[in-house]
């Protein structure tokens, strides 16, 4: 595709292709020795294919208004394959959570984060990790420089990776 028509997108479909770029790197980044090493692939290949979808996309025109809140199949079906994917595989750490984060510039909402039941020993520190969270994706939506994003991006799947491993011990026990 060439620059021209990547640069026709809407801007939130640009910001989603953006952060499933990013996310794509993050995951790159965590591949060497990594025990699931394959998951995390199928999560770097629908990522990709979903921010090609999101460059690609034309926006729904409607009685010749654009409508730019719609989020575009071509970008949305890829990251339901690779949340469905984080759903099946959780033993790779990566949470069916930060999905929604590529989305979140044309959707404005996030993955709903159910609290762990008070009498759980590991509440407190579930409370801290989704106050963190909450805090992350705050800056993640009021922030517009791409290094800034990037750096939210991987603390925000570190921090569900963390999230994800209290809720593994949690089942487990």
């Amino acid at each position: 595709m060439t620059t021209a028509a990547r640069a026709a997108a809407p801007y939130a479909y640009r910001q989603c292709a953006a952060r499933a770029r990013d996310l794509a790197d993050i995951l790159r980044a965590r591949l060497e020795g990594h025990p699931h090493r394959a998951e995390l692939l199928v999560f770097i290949g629908h990522l990709h294919t979903a921010a090609e979808g999101f460059e690609t996309a034309e926006p729904l025109v409607m009685d010749g208004v654009t409508v730019t809140n719609v989020t575009p199949a071509e970008g949305h079906l890829p990251l339901l394959m690779a949340t469905g994917h984080a759903a099946d595989h959780p033993e790779a750490g990566i949470s069916e959570a930060v999905f929604a984060y590529v989305t979140a510039p044309v959707t404005r909402r996030t993955y709903r984060l159910e609290p762990l039941p008070a009498d759980d020993p590991d509440a407190r520190q579930d409370v801290q990790l989704r106050t963190r969270i909450a805090l992350a994706e705050h800056d993640l939506t009021t922030e517009g420089d791409p290094i800034t994003r990037y750096a939210l991006l991987a603390t925000l799947v570190q921090l569900h990776g963390e999230r994800l491993a209290i809720g593994a011990t949690t089942t487990a026990d």
